[in-house]
C-alpha cells in the first residue's frame, strides 16, 4: 500500500504539532492516551513518524524461542483466537496473538488477502512494540496495560496509517502481561466508531482466554467460580477465586483480584475473610448439592453472589501460590517458585535447587556445568523464575549455535547502518533485551576471545556499547552461563580469559547426567505426561518399555529422552507404549564410551580409513590432527564424546574435521 509524499508529510506535521502542543483537545480519554503515546514514541523511543518501511521481523530461531516460552498458554489460547477469527474473517480482518514483547507468535489472515497482509508486515515474528513501531494497537496496549483501538492516522508511523487495530492485553495471575490479542484490517471506514463492535469482540475474547489460563494455572487448588446470575453460572464466569485445603486464598482471575481481593483495608487471606462462610461450609454445601450454584454473601457489603466449586486436579502443586524465599528464608524444594516443574527426587538435583534458592536474589553470577541435554537452560530459567527478576525478561543466547561473525551483533546489538546488511533501524542486542532480567549464555566456552573482553567490560562497567553507536547504554545485568567444557583447561590453554572466568563462576552447579540420576524413573514419567498431554492423549509405558528406558545410557540426556518420547507418543496407535514405538535406533545404538568402559574391556583401536593421505599442514595443525584422530579412534568415532574430551564444541569440532581433512572410516569397519 503506497503512501504519497504529501500524505506522509501531513501526518508527520500533525504528529509534531500534537506533541509540541502537549496533547489533543478532546473530551475522550482515549485521545489523551494516544497523545501520550505519540509523545513517548517521538521523545523517548525516537521513532521516525515519516518512516514508511515495513516493521521488523525476528529470525526463525528467535520466533521459535518466543513461542516456546508461551507454549502452554498458546495451546489454551488457540480456541479463543480461532473463535474471534471465524467471526471476523468475512469482514476481512486478520487476527494475531503477540507475546509481552510485542512479537507475533500466532496469526490468522484472510486466505484471499494473505499476500496483501504479508506485504504490509502482518506475518509471524513481526515486532509490534511501541518502542519500535510507535503508537499502535499491540504496543500501546502493552504500555498502558489497557485495551485500545488505534484507528488509521492515530498510528504513529506513516506506514501504519491506513490500518485499524483493536487490541487487548492478556494478563497472567501475577498481573503481568502475557500476550496481546489483536484484530486488524488493511482498510476501513474513516470514522473510528465503525470499529466499536470489533473492539468489543476482541476485549471479550481476550478476557475469555485470560480466564481460561487463570483456571489452568490454578487447577491444583479448589476453584470457586462466581457470578451474579445462577442461571448463567455454567456458561459464564465473572470471578475465579482459588484456595488451598486450609481455606487460604492463593489467587484468582484478574477481575477477582481487582474487585474482590484488592479492596480497601486488609486483603482477604482466607475464604472466611471474603465471604460470610468458611471453606468447610463451602465444601459441605458443594457436596450436599453437587453441580448447583451456592448462594454466598460478601463480607462487609453483604452483596449476594453465587458460586460453583471445582475440586483440584490430582497434579503436583506448582509455582504461583508459593512465593520464593528471600534473604535465605527456608522454603521446601517442592514449593519453590520456578523449580516446581523440575524433577527433584535426586539428592544432587535437590541440593542444587536448595543452594540456588539461597543465591537467586544475591548479586552472584551463576555457572551451570553438565553434559549436553542435562537441562542447563531449564535450570537457568528456573533460577530466573525463582528470583525477584521473574517479571523481567529471560533472554538466552547459545554461543555455539551462532557463527562467530554474528555473535557480536547478537550479543551487543547495533545501530542502523553499522554494517552491510544491517536492519534499517538497527537491533537491540541480547544484553540490552535482558536489562533488569537474566541473560543466559549457553556454551560460554565457545565465545571468541575478543568478545570475552567486551563482555568483561560490560560486567565491570554496567553499560554496553552497540556496534556503530557512540554512547554506551546502562544495563542492569545478571548472567547465568553454562558449558559442558572444562573451562579451567581452556584458561590454561589461553582460549578463555582467566579474569572473565572468575567473574562468571560465583556460584557453580553441576547437573548430573540422566543415566546417573536416582530419580530417572520420575523424569521418564514426567516427560511422558508432558508429551502425551501436549498431544491430548492418554498413554502409559509397558513394563518392558519402562525397563528399557531405565537401563538406557541416554548420551543425549533429557533432551534425547524428550525427543524419543515425543516420537513414541506421535506414532503409537494404542494407549500402551511398547519398545517398538520408540525411534528404531534408540535401543540398538552402542552405549557411550563412558558406559562401555565400565562394562567391558577396552576395544582395540580401529584403523582409520581416509580418502587421502595426511595433507600438507603447518606443524601446529598436524599435531592437532593427530590428536583428534587418536581421540576419535579411542572413542569409536563418536564426535560428541571426542569433542567433549578435547574441550571443543561440536560445531568447532566439525569445522576442524573439514579443515584438517579428517574423514570417518566406512561403516563396515566400525
Amino acid at each position: 500500500m503506497i503512501r504519497g509524499h504529501g500524505e506522509i508529510a501531513r501526518h508527520v506535521a500533525r504528529v509534531v504539532n500534537v506533541v509540541e502542543r502537549g496533547g489533543i483537545a478532546s473530551p475522550r480519554p482515549v485521545q489523551d492516551r494516544l497523545a501520550r503515546s505519540w509523545e513517548r514514541s517521538l521523545s523517548n523511543y525516537r521513532v521516525d513518524p515519516g518512516q514508511a518501511s515495513l516493521p521488523q521481523v525476528v529470525t526463525a530461531r528467535e520466533l521459535r524461542e518466543h513461542r516456546e516460552r508461551l507454549d502452554t498458554f498458546m495451546r489454551i489460547a488457540r480456541e479463543g483466537v480461532d473463535r474471534l477469527y471465524d467471526s471476523l474473517r468475512p469482514a476481512k480482518y486478520c487476527v494475531l496473538l503477540t507475546d509481552a514483547a510485542g512479537v507475533t507468535v500466532d496469526l490468522r489472515t484472510v486466505p484471499e488477502l494473505e499476500r496483501e497482509f504479508r506485504a504490509e508486515g502482518f506475518r509471524d515474528g513481526t515486532r509490534w512494540s511501541e518502542m519500535e513501531e510507535g503508537t499502535c494497537g499491540v504496543g500501546t496496549s502493552l504500555v498502558d496495560r489497557q485495551p485500545i483501538l488505534v484507528h488509521r492516522d492515530e498510528h504513529f508511523r506513516s506506514h501504519n496509517i491506513a490500518f485499524t487495530c483493536s487490541s487487548a492485553p492478556i494478563f497472567g495471575i501475577d498481573d503481568e502481561p502475557l500476550a496481546v490479542l489483536d484484530a486488524s484490517a488493511l482498510n476501513s471506514p474513516e470514522h473510528r466508531e465503525s470499529q466499536v463492535l470489533v473492539f468489543q469482540m476482541v476485549v471479550e475474547k481476550a478476557r475469555l482466554i485470560e480466564d481460561a489460563f487463570a483456571f489452568h494455572s490454578l487447577r491444583s487448588y479448589w476453584i470457586l467460580q462466581l457470578g451474579r446470575s445462577p442461571e448463567l453460572m455454567h456458561v459464564h464466569t465473572d470471578y475465579l477465586v482459588a484456595f488451598d485445603d486450609g481455606g487460604r486464598i492463593v489467587g484468582g482471575n484478574r477481575r477477582a483480584r481487582q474487585e474482590l481481593l484488592q479492596r480497601r483495608g486488609p486483603a482477604p487471606e482466607h475464604i472466611g475473610d471474603l465471604f460470610e462462610c468458611s471453606a468447610a461450609d463451602l465444601l459441605s454445601a458443594s457436596h450436599a448439592r453437587p453441580g448447583q450454584a451456592i448462594p454466598l454473601r460478601i463480607q462487609g457489603s453483604g452483596a449476594r453472589i453465587f458460586g460453583l466449586l471445582r475440586a483440584p486436579d490430582a497434579r503436583p502443586r506448582s509455582a504461583p501460590a508459593h512465593p520464593v524465599a528471600s534473604g535465605g528464608e527456608a522454603v521446601s524444594v517442592a514449593e519453590a517458585r520456578g523449580f516446581g516443574h523440575l524433577a527433584t527426587d535426586d539428592p544432587r538435583v535437590r541440593n542444587n535447587v536448595q543452594r540456588a534458592l539461597k543465591v537467586v536474589n544475591r548479586d552472584i553470577p551463576v555457572m551451570l556445568l553438565g553434559e549436553t541435554g542435562t537441562g542447563k537452560e531449564a535450570f537457568a530459567k528456573a533460577i530466573h523464575d525463582a528470583s525477584d527478576r521473574h517479571k523481567q525478561p529471560f533472554v538466552a543466547l547459545n554461543c555455539a549455535a551462532i557463527p562467530e561473525s554474528l555473535i557480536e551483533s547478537e550479543l551487543f546489538g547495533y545501530r542502523d547502518g553499522a554494517f552491510t546488511g544491517a536492519r534499517s533501524k538497527g537491533a537491540r542486542g541480547k544484553i540490552i533485551q535482558s536489562d533488569g532480567g537474566t541473560l543466559f549464555l549457553d556454551e560460554i566456552g565457545d565465545m571468541p576471545l575478543v568478545l570475552q573482553s567486551r563482555l568483561l567490560r560490560v560486567l565491570a562497567e554496567g553499560e554496553v556499547l552497540p556496534l556503530g553507536a557512540e554512547q554506551p547504554i546502562p544495563v542492569r545485568l545478571h548472567i547465568v552461563c553454562a558449558t559442558h567444557q572444562d573451562l579451567p583447561r581452556l584458561v590454561a590453554e589461553g582460549r578463555f580469559r582467566e579474569d572473565l572466568y572468575y567473574r562468571l563462576n560465583g556460584a557453580v552447579f553441576l547437573l548430573p547426567p540422566l543415566r546417573e540420576r536416582e530419580d530417572i524413573g520420575t523424569v521418564i514419567d514426567r516427560v511422558l505426561h508432558e508429551e502425551a498431554q501436549a498431544m491430548s492423549r492418554e498413554l502409559r509405558l509397558a513394563d518392558e518399555t519402562r525397563d528399557a528406558l531405565m537401563r538406557h545410557p541416554w548420551p543425549g540426556n533429557i533432551r534425547q529422552l524428550r525427543h524419543a518420547m515425543r516420537y513414541a507418543c506421535a506414532i503409537s496407535d494404542g494407549p500402551l507404549l511398547m519398545p517398538q514405538s520408540f525411534p528404531p535406533d534408540l535401543f540398538t545404538t552402542a552405549p557411550s564410551t563412558l558406559m562401555r568402559a565400565a562394562a567391558q574391556p577396552a576395544l582395540p583401536p580401529l584403523v582409520v580409513q581416509t580418502e587421502a593421505p595426511a595433507p600438507a599442514l603447518k606443524p601446529k595443525d598436524l599435531a592437532l590432527r593427530e590428536r583428534m584422530l587418536e581421540t576419535l579412534r579411542r572413542n569409536q568415532w563418536q564426535v560428541t564424546v571426542s569433542a567433549r574430551e578435547l574441550g571443543l564444541s561440536r560445531a568447532t569440532f566439525y569445522r576442524k574435521l573439514a579443515k584438517l581433512q579428517i574423514v570417518a572410516p566406512n561403516r563396515q569397519a566400525w
